[in-house]
């Protein structure tokens, strides 16, 4: 009897370390944090909301494009001597065909987006919790009770508040601001290429200084959140047990602690304000990219026969879609 307890404790004990094997090899090749394990948690459903979605951002990013080819068309036929009310109803009913188009693809944006992210922060808010409850007693005895569940609660309530913003904003918004300015380049180059070609490696100086301050931005605000979850989780510890707090004066402690865990978020913010001032002082540069649009836009209406309506159409694309 003795020989089979013992020989079942070391299968019992054998399969425990095959699972923890499977498991550790399994959050090891997990990636943490990417797109794609977020979207692992939508359905058949959730990705026709995408597809919908993602069409309706396309839809909403080409307008500017779509709306540039119009008045172009519009302020050539205003100089020419024949033009009529039946061309003034033709490019009337341009405007409101766009206008339709772009309005339905920013309500299917919108609502798409938004419904398949309610969805899916649902299903990654009921996952976490049940991996949190699913854990052993000990877990939470060497992990301090009470600092685990202040980063429990932050962590449903904040990241995937965080999560459901990116789905319902981000991607929508990356999506159409990409379409934006590739549709706005491609415009200005069928309505101007010599324009476009002079004017558009100007414009990448802003494109870069966007790209550098995001990443920068985005790095200090990754060390803020940090900041704040040691200071919530020092609240936290200190509210749930109050009163050995109390017992053992140590408020004045507590106080310190605290007051030390937010000192980095004064410092980063700081930075994060100074990085956003020159992030947005660079929006200066599109006053020079005018300057020399404006120059040789002039050249080419008066030695290259180009027409006015296409160059400033032109411009206003290789600006603006640049923004």
């Amino acid at each position: 009897m003795a020989e089979s307890s013992s020989a079942r404790k070391k299968n019992v004990e054998l399969s425990r370390n095959k699972t923890d094997g499977k498991e550790k090899s399994r959050s090891s090749a997990a990636p943490s944090g990417s797109l794609k394990t977020v979207l692992n948690q939508s359905d058949w459903k959730d990705m026709l909301l995408m597809i919908l979605g993602s069409i309706g951002s396309l839809a909403d990013g080409s307008a500017m494009a779509l709306m540039m080819l119009i008045v172009s068309s519009l302020m050539n036929s205003y100089g020419d001597a024949s033009f009529t009310l039946k061309d003034v109803n033709k490019f009337s009913l341009a405007f409101i065909y766009v206008a339709v188009g772009v309005g339905a693809g920013a309500f299917l944006e919108g609502f798409c987006w938004a419904r398949t992210a309610e969805r899916q922060t649902f299903r990654i808010r009921r996952q976490y919790l049940q991996a949190v409850l699913w854990q052993d007693v000990g877990f939470f005895d060497t992990n301090h009770g009470a600092s685990i569940a202040s980063q429990v609660v932050s962590s449903i309530s904040t990241d995937t508040l965080t999560i459901q913003g990116v789905l319902t904003e981000k991607i929508a918004n990356f999506i159409t601001n990409t379409t934006l300015f590739v549709t706005a380049q491609l415009a200005a180059l069928y309505l101007s290429w010599r324009l476009a070609i002079v004017a558009i490696p100007a414009l990448s100086m802003l494109v870069v200084a966007g790209f550098v301050y995001a990443k920068l931005l985005g790095d200090v605000g990754n060390k803020i959140q940090a900041a704040y979850e040691v200071a919530g989780g020092i609240v936290e510890q200190a509210v749930s047990s109050i009163r050995t707090v109390y017992s053992y004066v140590g408020e004045e402690r507590t106080v310190k602690a605290y007051k030390i865990s937010l000192e980095p978020t004064l410092k980063h913010g700081i930075k994060q304000g100074l990085m956003k001032g020159m992030a947005i002082g660079t929006i200066g540069v599109t006053f020079a990219v005018w300057a020399l649009q404006g120059w040789y836009g002039s050249t080419l209406v008066m030695h290259r026969k180009a027409k006015g309506g296409d160059v400033f159409t032109a411009g206003v694309c290789i600006v603006y879609g640049g923004l």
